[in-house]
Order: C-alpha cells, then sequence, then structure tokens
C-alpha cells in the first residue's frame, strides 16, 4: 500500500501553503531524524534524464526518489545495488548545490576535505578522502584521490581545479579504488563524465552577474548532422575581482581576472555498425592574482620577524635598510657561523626590531594567532621595488586535451578504447611570507604534458560478468620556481629550482562478479602496476648573476661553480605493486542491500625536485592502503527514503607527507626555503558515513550526510632523525595528529519546488560543516625550540566551520527561462581552506583564506 503523505501542504493562491499542526508536527520529526541519521546527498540520476522521473513524480502527486545510475565500477549499475560508497550528483543537482568547481564537492560529500593555494597556483588542487591525502604541488609526487574526466586521469594536481562545464554527472568514490582506476586512488576517486552529444536540437544561454564585479557567460548548443552524427559544444567566460585588500600591491588578491573554458565533442552511432565513438577537445585559460596568504603566526626569534622590523623603519627612513640591516643581522645576530639551521643564528632572549611589529595590520603579531583575514591581510607600501622584480602577484593556467572513447557491442562482449592527451603550462608568482617584504616571494613554472591509452575488454554471461584491460600511462614536463629569500641581507639567497622529468606507469587488471542467486554476489579483482620515473636537476643559487658564476646546490657537483653541466643531478627509480579487492553482498529484499569487501590500493614513490636537507631522502616510496568496508543501502517508505550507510577501517603504511624548511649552505650561509615529501611511519583510520534523501511531501527534498573519521598513526612506527645541539637525535613523532583528517564533516539541504501556473518556483538552502583538521605538526627533540613548536603547531591547525549557501529560481516552462538569485557563504564565515607552516624555518606560518559572501544572479534561456 502507497504511503499517505500526511504533511503534503496545501496550495492557495501562488506558493502560499498552510499545515495542520499536527502534520507539521509529524514531518518535522520524521525530517529530523532522517537529516541526523544519514547523509549524503546522492542526487544522481540517469545518465542524460537529469532528475526529470523525480521531478515528474513529484508534480503528478506521487513523489518517489529517482533510480540512480552510476559508473563507480566502470559499468553502468543502479547505485543502490553497487558495493562502493559513492556519492552521485547529476548536473541538475551541481546547479542546484553550486558544485561549480571540484573544490565545491566537499559540500556535497562526506568525509571529504578539499584544499586550494598553498605554495602552488590557484588552480592546484589538493583532495583528500577519508584522511588520505597528498599535498605538495611538486609535479613528481602524486594525490591520494585519482581525478578522472571522461575516462582519462588527470595526472597532475595543478590545473584540477577549474570550473564544470556541461557535466552529465561527477561521482565520489570512497575507499581504495586501485583495481578498477589504478594507481593514486588510495583515498578514493572523482570521477566526472561530460555530457555527449544528442539526436536532439538543443542548448542555452546563460549569462549572470555578481557582487565583487563578477560576470558570467556560459553557452552550450547540441546539432545532430545526420541520425547517425551529432556535435555538442559548450563555452563559458567568467571573471571577478580580488575578495582581499593589499594596498602594498595596489589591488585586491584572490581575484579572477579572466577565465575560459571551451568543450567540443562529436559522437559517431552507425546503424551498420556495432560501434559508439564519441571524440572530444577542450580548451582552458584561467588567469588572476593567486591564492592569497594570511600571516597566522610570526615567529619573532627568526630572520623574518627582523627583517619585517627593518622594512617598518625603512617605510619612515628610506636610506637605512642597506645600513642598518648588515649591523643587525651579521652583528647582533651572527649570522657569520656556519650552520644550516637558521634558527641558531638568533641569540636566546633577543627581541630588537621585533618592537617596530605590532601595529594595527597585525594586532595579535609576535607569535600569536590572528583569524580575521579581512583586518591582517593589510600591506604597507615597503617592498614595492623588490616584487617588481618578479612581476605582480599572480598566477594562471592553459591547458588543452583530446579524448577519444570507442566501444564496440559484439553482443555478451564489449571492446572500449580510452585514449586522452593533455598539455598544460601553469605559472605563480607568490609571496610565502604573507608580509608586506620579498622575504619570500618567487616565481614558479609548472609544464606538462600526458598520454594514456587503455583497452578495456567486458562480458556479462548471466550469473558470471568481468572487465579486463591493459593500461598505459605517460607524462614528461619541467618544474622551475625562481626563489627570492630575505633579498638584502647577508643570508639572502637567489636559488633556482629547475627539473624535467619522465614518468612511465603501465598496468593490467581483471576484476570479476558472479552470481550465485538472485540476492548473492563475490566479487574478486586484482591489478598490477610498473611505475618508471626519471628526473634530471638543474638547481643553482645566484640565478640572477651569469650561468658561470652561479653554483650547484644538487648532486655531485653540489658548492662548485656551475660550468657547461655540472649541475646536472639525473635519478632514475623503479616501483611496482598491486591492487586487489574482494567482496561480497547479499540483497536481502527489493529495497535493502548489504556488502562486505575488502581492498589494497597504493599512491606511486617519486622524487623531491627541491633542495632535501639530510637526514631525508631525494626519493620517497610508495604508500600502500588496505581496508576493510560494511555497507548498508535501503529505500524506505515507498521510496520517499534512502538512507546509505558504510563503515570501515584501513591501514597505511609508508604514508606521503610534506615537509616545509629552510636550506642553508655556506660560510657565509645563503638560506632558502624548500619544501619536498618524504615516507612518515604508518596511520591507522576508521569511520563511518551516512547518507539519506528524504522527500516529504510533494515539492520537497531534504538530502542530508554525515561522516565521522578517526585517524591516527601507529605508536612507534615514525621516527626522525634531529639534529639537536650538534648531535643526532631520534625523536618519535607518531603521536602527532594525521594531517588533511577532519574528525567531522556534515551537511544538510532542502529544496522547496513550487508549481505556479505553468511556471516553477525552486527555494534551495544547504549547509555544510568540517571540524577544525591539522595541516601540518611537528614534533621536535629540542627543548628549547618547543614554545615555537606548539605556536608553529596550533597556527598550522584550520578552526572548524560551516558555509550557509542558497538559491532561489523560476523558471518560465513555456518561454524557457530560468531567473536564479544565489549567494554562498551566506553569513560571511572567515574561513581558511590551506596552510603553508615554516615558523621554527623561514619564521612565519600562513594560511589561505577561503572566500568571503558572494552573491548575483543568472538569466538562462534554453531550447530543444
Amino acid at each position: 500500500m502507497a504511503w499517505v503523505d500526511p504533511c503534503r501542504p496545501t496550495i492557495r493562491g501562488r506558493g502560499q501553503m498552510r499545515f495542520s499542526a499536527n502534520r507539521f508536527f509529524w514531518m518535522c520529526s520524521t525530517a529530523l531524524l532522517a537529516g541526523t541519521s544519514s547523509a549524503a546527498l546522492a542526487q544522481g540520476a540517469p545518465p542524460s534524464s537529469g532528475d526529470a522521473p523525480a521531478a515528474q513524480s513529484q508534480r503528478s502527486g506521487s513523489p518517489q526518489l529517482e533510480d540512480i545510475v552510476v559508473t563507480a565500477r566502470r559499468t553502468s549499475e543502479a547505485l543502490q545495488t553497487t558495493p562502493v560508497a559513492v556519492t552521485a550528483l547529476s548536473n541538475e543537482a551541481l546547479q542546484q548545490r553550486q558544485v561549480l568547481q571540484a573544490t565545491d564537492l566537499q559540500r556535497a560529500a562526506p568525509a571529504v576535505s578539499i584544499g586550494t593555494g598553498g605554495t602552488g597556483p590557484a588552480s592546484i588542487l589538493y583532495i583528500s578522502i577519508r584522511g588520505q591525502a597528498q599535498n605538495s604541488p611538486n609535479s613528481f609526487s602524486d594525490n591520494a584521490v585519482g581525478i578522472y574526466i571522461d575516462g582519462i586521469y588527470l595526472g597532475r594536481a595543478i590545473g584540477g581545479n577549474v570550473g564544470f562545464l556541461d557535466l552529465s554527472s561527477a561521482e565520489v568514490l570512497r575507499g581504495p579504488q586501485g583495481t578498477l582506476f589504478g594507481r593514486n586512488t588510495t583515498g578514493g576517486a572523482l570521477n566526472i563524465t561530460t555530457n555527449a552529444p544528442t539526436q536532439n536540437f538543443e542548448g542555452y544561454i546563460r549569462v549572470g552577474a555578481g557582487n565583487y564585479d563578477a560576470n558570467l557567460f556560459e553557452g552550450v548548443l547540441n546539432v545532430p548532422l545526420t541520425p547517425e552524427l551529432a556535435v555538442r559544444f559548450a563555452g563559458r567566460y567568467e571573471d571577478h575581482k580580488g575578495y582581499f585588500p593589499a594596498p602594498f600591491l595596489g589591488t585586491n588578491l584572490g581575484s579572477l581576472d579572466s577565465s575560459y573554458l571551451a568543450r567540443g565533442s562529436i559522437k559517431w552511432e552507425p546503424n551498420s555498425l556495432p560501434l559508439t565513438w564519441t571524440v572530444s577537445g577542450d580548451y582552458t585559460r584561467q588567469r588572476g592574482s593567486g591564492p592569497p596568504f594570511v600571516a597566522a603566526a610570526l615567529n619573532p626569534a627568526s630572520p623574518l620577524s627582523y627583517y619585517y622590523g627593518l622594512a617598518q623603519r625603512q617605510q619612515a627612513n628610506p636610506g637605512i635598510i642597506g645600513q642598518e640591516s648588515d649591523a643587525i643581522l651579521t652583528g647582533a645576530l651572527g649570522f657569520a657561523v656556519p650552520t644550516a639551521d637558521v634558527r641558531k643564528f638568533i641569540p636566546a632572549g633577543l627581541t630588537g626590531p621585533i618592537t617596530q611589529f605590532g601595529n594595527a595590520a597585525f594586532p595579535n603579531s609576535g607569535g600569536l594567532r590572528s583569524n580575521n583575514p579581512l583586518t591582517t591581510y593589510q600591506y604597507n607600501n615597503f617592498g614595492r621595488a623588490e616584487l617588481d622584480m618578479l612581476g605582480r602577484l599572480g598566477d594562471g593556467t592553459t591547458g588543452w586535451s583530446t579524448t577519444s572513447n570507442l566501444a564496440v557491442d559484439l553482443g555478451d562482449l564489449t571492446v572500449k578504447s580510452i585514449t586522452g592527451y593533455r598539455q598544460s603550462r601553469s605559472f605563480n608568482v607568490f609571496n610565502i611570507s604573507a608580509l608586506p617584504t620579498a622575504a619570500g616571494a618567487g616565481y614558479s613554472i609548472y609544464r606538462n604534458r600526458q598520454f594514456s591509452q587503455e583497452l578495456q575488454l567486458s562480458g556479462d554471461f548471466g550469473a558470471l560478468s568481468f572487465i579486463t584491460g591493459l593500461y598505459y600511462f605517460r607524462e614528461h614536463g619541467t618544474e622551475s620556481t625562481l626563489a627570492d629569500t630575505f633579498e638584502y641581507t647577508p643570508i639572502g639567497t637567489r636559488i633556482f629550482n629547475n627539473a624535467n622529468y619522465v614518468q612511465q606507469s603501465k598496468g593490467m587488471f581483471f576484476q570479476a562478479n558472479y552470481n550465485f542467486t538472485d540476492r548473492l554476489r563475490v566479487t574478486g579483482g586484482i591489478r598490477y602496476t610498473w611505475d618508471k620515473r626519471f628526473i634530471n636537476r638543474h638547481n643553482t643559487v645566484n640565478w640572477n648573476l651569469p650561468a658561470a658564476q652561479q653554483t650547484c646546490v644538487v648532486g655531485p657537483n653540489a658548492g662548485i661553480p656551475n660550468t657547461g653541466d655540472d649541475c646536472n643531478n639525473p635519478e632514475t627509480v623503479k616501483f611496482s605493486y598491486p591492487a586487489w579487492t574482494a567482496g561480497i553482498d547479499y540483497r536481502i529484499g527489493q529495497d535493502t542491500f548489504v556488502y562486505l569487501k575488502t581492498s589494497g590500493a597504493s599512491m606511486s614513490g617519486g622524487f623531491n625536485s627541491r633542495p632535501v636537507p639530510p637526514p631525508y631522502s631525494t626519493s620517497f616510496q610508495p604508500e600502500n592502503v588496505r581496508d576493510v568496508e560494511a555497507g548498508f543501502k535501503g529505500e524506505f517508505l515507498n521510496r520517499r527514503l534512502r538512507t546509505n550507510l558504510a563503515a570501515f577501517y584501513s591501514w597505511q603504511s609508508d604514508v606521503q607527507r610534506i615537509v616545509n624548511a629552510v636550506v642553508c649552505n655556506g660560510t657565509p650561509p645563503q638560506c632558502a626555503t624548500t619544501q619536498f615529501v618524504n615516507n612518515a611511519g604508518k596511520v591507522h583510520t576508521y569511520g563511518v558515513e551516512l547518507e539519506t534523501t528524504l522527500l516529504p511531501w510533494r515539492g520537497m527534498r531534504i538530502d542530508a550526510s554525515a561522516a565521522y573519521l578517526n585517524a591516527k598513526y601507529v605508536s612507534g612506527t615514525r621516527f626522525e632523525d634531529q639534529l639537536v645541539n650538534g648531535a643526532i637525535l631520534s625523536v618519535d613523532r607518531s603521536g602527532e595528529p594525521v594531517p588533511y583528517a577532519p574528525k567531522w564533516t556534515a551537511a544538510f539541504g532542502a529544496t522547496q519546488d513550487f508549481d505556479i501556473g505553468a511556471d516553477m518556483l525552486s527555494l534551495h538552502a544547504d549547509y555544510s560543516y568540517i571540524s577544525s583538521r591539522y595541516f601540518d605538526f611537528f614534533t621536535t627533540g629540542d627543548p628549547a625550540q618547543a614554545p615555537s613548536v606548539a605556536i608553529a603547531n596550533d597556527a598550522s591547525r584550520i578552526r572548524a566551520y560551516g558555509l550557509v549557501n542558497a538559491v532561489a529560481t523560476y523558471s518560465l516552462k513555456e518561454q524557457k527561462f530560468d531567473v536564479a538569485l544565489w549567494v554562498k557563504n551566506l553569513t560571511d564565515k572567515a574561513y581558511f581552506t590551506n596552510v603553508f607552516n615554516s615558523y621554527t624555518g623561514l619564521g612565519v606560518t600562513a594560511q589561505n583564506p577561503g572566500s568571503p559572501r558572494t552573491y548575483g544572479f543568472t538569466v538562462t534561456y534554453r531550447w530543444n
């Protein structure tokens, strides 16, 4: 018997609703129970049909949840009978929740944390799922979460944070996905599918504007050329001014000066041949002022604090910098001492120019936190000349790609060929000191080209189905950084980090499902991967001088002048490792499903392109993960309530972690900031994820998600040799919190559609929450450094925050117009997305602030 809807509102006039008290109480209780027990916003829909079934059933007075089709196992399956923890979002759901780029997925799926900024360009993407992440912009390290666009793996994190354009769906897969998706999916995968050409003449034009002088122009055109051939074009342009004032630079930081996205695709389905062939190409060009930095903590006992103090006095007396800096830094601070640790240069108790640092712009200076980005990120006029030699702070990414997807249907067998080529170039001019000086300024260029080819054979023979394949991936590129550290001081260094690389990966895989009955199924799969990586470093100091006067800083010739190829430092390394999965699932009833599985995957090892001080190694090993996961998926109340649950326990070994440091060489020393990856022990993680969707009455949809995560290093598995008072001391770092692992994530969203004649008004609001999490942490064996390290660790923790977004859309069905008013970060919450911690090295911990409140409108015209 169908569930009777006791809470359905009575519509009076245009959009007015009336409830009885009992019905209102019952409805609220049901929604609250669903929200508190649940979770994730799984608003997907069958490919090419959006959310139309759900919309039609609700408008007819008989609301039911739509069927969701996913490709989480590289084939089309119903979400509710797929033994994978996956959140699926259709194009309509993405638009409704304002998930317009990859970073927005943090608001739409549980156990997901996404950061941007850091020391890389704005297009870089740091993704963590279930606490597994890689936070390095290094071109030679990989993500723990793979990004796939139309089946093509995106090899570099740089370029991953671009806008979504004309998507069919976006899927967030949680847990190791190594068997079917390959390496670098230890945390999970983002599986993004664009809209393919159809046999309908259709499209839309959208324009929009908002605060911060935001502009948007977007369009899609689909044209069937013949009954067998169709083409589709999509494009977008957008821009906005910067969110954070920087008077020192004469502009605002956080701007998007221009962003161009374009895609074209052609699809051929001949009636005479059992094949489907889709070929697409896209182009991206993005320019902006780069990720803004906020000084969260300044070390009063560091060269940077003195450097900034000199900057303050130089502002009042422009002639003082060339005289006083030498006197203070070489005299009072004793920089002639030949040691590689900058902290040792600073006598205890010396405060000196730090007294000049206190001002209204930094009310909590001197090593104390400051959490207000609108007051801390202010500049004075010092340092313009220094930064001008590098150009205005800013960054950009330009890239293009082409993809071929060919499928041949042979009856019980299907053959697929997935081919992709991608080329990109990114740059960023940065100041990691987050202060109005060039003490940590630099300019980086990243170039990358990648090619991949995958061949698949899949079959379905009733009780037995399988998929097997071969995979090849190759990329090459360069990474170059001109860093300018402590300019105009005796320890000032202009270091040139320059490296070229070639990386190759080969793999083969097989996975099969066997149905013992129509309810009981087992799954098993294995993959093996072979990686080969080559790097050649050409790192030198004094890049402003002629090549013959520069000095090598890496390899066997470190410390000698650069003549010919003396600074070359080529290295090659090979890795091989398996991935696997094994599971069993059972359909309890028509609408309930349970599964139990175990999986293993690896994140590839690699090289560090930048200087690495002892005792660290220039290379790092693959990170390995295995887990056990149990899940439940069910639909209730005549398919008005959907609840999915997953619980897991994972084991990580050779965990890859990023290290920020200062490297000094020579007498007197020359110092420069560096960043590298090393392996750091073992981590055990367990957690629970809940997702739910409820249709309490006609036109209303409630989506909610929640996840709990507990990640800890295994005691005694992470030791580090540190130089303390001239002696090597082994320090146990296994008691540190695991970075990128928020204990709680949650989201709640509600949408109410009102029929107004032939038109419709849709009101949507959502709230997302993420608890505090560390981006860095350090344990020192030197008691004298413990107070400074404690401040640095505190400043490396991003506080918990919640964001509210809303959108109201009025759709004129007959005229096919949509008008939407939207707002993001409704409460104007100040929050942060990433951390650069060099408090005990450079002398500062800096954070990247998130976007403030933004709002605007869009107008869309559609035809079909």
